[in-house]
């Protein structure tokens, strides 16, 4: 699979990676506190080094935006009540030693594990509780909190959690919402700082932040005391490296112990160097377009639905996977990747529209629209494509070849390309056109509420309820309260095909393909789990 390159091309890239290399070298974790020139893995036998591709904003996971600092905060610093094991299957206790539920699915009674924050204070319920509430008054965490009524306290090890009605999703509330401790995190906020922007020790979690620096990266030192037993590995470096090619030079020359999500463009050479010490896992992802059908540009030419159904007919998804996943990818055409999920709609029953590139629709559509053919053959403008992390990253190239299958037909969009953290921002705030965005991660269906609710506030991309009523926003939300209500599957299943059929009716929303997960390491370690999306520092350990 992939593209058979020529000899000179090969090494015209090489001399080209090279040289991002020694740049990317020269200044590599000048801002972290070293002197000096970065000392190489081998020597260095204390230290675990991994890439971050993009600058980790904070390290409080309330506000980590991209997946990539999810993947730190989330697991590697705190933890919830649930922990995620993919390799498993999904959710399982990790901070709830056992979880009591009333018959009428309401009352949840929660005891904790014995386990201590890494600053060395017991875990106890009000820390629970301070942390529940906390991103209950975070409109972004709407979507896996606005089903809880209350949340208290009964004693050190007991928390009672009283839901709003039964919510068969439960479950990645417990692991979305990770534990502070609430001594710590009210410390650092009364002294003026906001919470992780510099070193601390309120999680949880195997590892705690001993250096950060948005600008370079971050390290994390073991937790010795830490409750399920202390790490193998007892430093981990992250380092700032956004150029692919660097990385994978980087990962050549030893300067790297385990590169997640390996640049899939250079697979080829890292299948080669890694030496057998390589996977490449189907990702529990799904890369979309949106189209904000509300944006006043070009005079809201986006909000004819004709200009959005000719924008879905002109896009060729195989052209779309091949740039951004070097054809490591799959296209898709479901929320959600069905093989993770059980109740996920899947396009093969036909109970919902799917499109494919089809040029006669799209000039239809565009003629349906009201354009003329002197218009469509000028070229009609419908705004800029809006995505994020660097211009060689997949979101990237992907929002390429859709301007190029825009331009074939007889469409312009401008593409613009940005830093995670404020492009995130601009989506939520619904203030672009179009956009290339993923999601990811997950095993329930329910998760689509982020997307389509409104009580989602600062997470969705696209806004159903609005003022004009242009959709049936009421019913959309109904369908996601009915997916948690009912218990069965095949219930479920069918009130998510219902809603994800409505959706796909919008032409707001178009699925372009699921990604893979390249994963290499050196031969200074052992890799216990592969986890393609939320891996575990404790599931490595040094070669013997």
């Amino acid at each position: 699979m992939g593209y058979e390159r020529s000899l000179s091309k090969m090494k015209t890239k090489k001399y080209i990676s090279l040289l991002m290399a020694i740049i990317m070298m020269l200044s590599l974790f000048a801002g972290c506190g070293s002197e000096g020139n970065t000392p190489s893995v081998s020597d260095d036998k204390d230290t675990l080094y991994l890439r971050l591709s993009s600058a980790l904003q904070s390290t409080d996971w309330q506000q980590t935006s991209a997946m990539e600092g999810n993947k730190i905060t989330y697991v590697q610093l705190f933890e919830g009540l649930y922990g995620i094991d993919e390799s498993a299957g999904g959710y399982y206790n990790l901070l709830a030693k056992d979880i009591q539920v009333s018959e009428d699915g309401l009352t949840y009674t929660i005891e904790l594990v014995d386990a201590t924050f890494q600053n060395g204070d017991p875990l106890t319920a009000e820390d629970v509780v301070f942390s529940y509430e906390l991103a209950m008054q975070n409109s972004k965490f709407g979507y896996v909190t606005s089903m809880i009524d209350s949340i208290k306290a009964d004693g050190d090890k007991t928390v009672i959690m009283t839901l709003k009605y039964p919510y068969s999703a439960i479950s990645h509330t417990f692991f979305t919402i990770k534990i502070y401790s609430k001594r710590e995190y009210q410390e650092i906020i009364d002294s003026g700082v906001p919470f992780g922007t510099k070193p601390h020790t309120a999680g949880t979690g195997p590892y705690y932040v001993s250096e950060y620096d948005v600008s370079a990266g971050v390290k994390l030192k073991a937790y010795e005391n830490y409750w399920q037993g202390a790490p193998a590995i007892k430093n981990v470096e992250y380092r700032l490296i956004t150029e692919d090619a660097a990385a994978v030079i980087a990962y050549e020359n030893g300067e790297l112990d385990y590169l997640m999500d390996a640049p899939l463009s250079e697979w080829e050479d890292i299948e080669s160097s890694a030496q057998g010490r390589c996977t490449l896992a189907k990702a529990n992802d799904i890369q979309f377009l949106g189209i904000n059908y509300q944006s006043p540009s070009n005079n809201g030419i986006l909000a004819n639905p004709k200009v959005r159904e000719a924008i879905f007919y002109a896009i060729n998804k195989e052209s779309v996977v091949k740039a951004a996943t070097s054809g490591y990818g799959t296209v898709a055409y479901e929320y959600m990747v069905p093989d993770y999920v059980a109740t996920a709609p899947r396009a093969s029953d036909g109970r919902f529209k799917t499109y494919d590139y089809n040029k006669d629709a799209c000039h239809q559509a565009l003629l349906d629209a009201g354009f003329s053919e002197e218009q469509i053959a000028a070229g009609i403008n419908v705004g800029t494509i809006l995505t994020y992390n660097a211009d060689t990253a997949p979101k990237a190239k992907a929002a390429v070849v859709i301007q190029a299958c825009l331009a074939e037909n007889g469409m312009i969009a401008n593409v613009e390309i940005g830093e995670t953290g404020p492009v995130t921002e601009r989506l939520y705030a619904l203030d672009y056109d179009m956009c290339v965005y993923s999601d990811s991660g997950n095993y329930d269906y329910n998760n689509i509420r982020q997307q389509v609710d409104s009580e989602s506030v600062g997470m969705y991309v696209v806004c159903y309820k609005d003022d004009k009523n242009t959709f049936d926003w009421q019913k959309i939300e109904n369908l996601v309260d009915q997916g948690v209500l009912a218990t069965d599957t095949k219930e479920r299943y069918d009130i998510y095909t219902e809603l994800w059929s409505m959706i796909m009716d919008t032409k707001t929303i178009l699925p372009l393909y699921h990604g893979a997960v390249g994963i290499a390491w050196s031969d200074r370690v052992k890799i216990d789990s592969i986890n393609p999306f939320y891996y575990h520092l404790t599931d490595i350990s040094w070669a013997k």
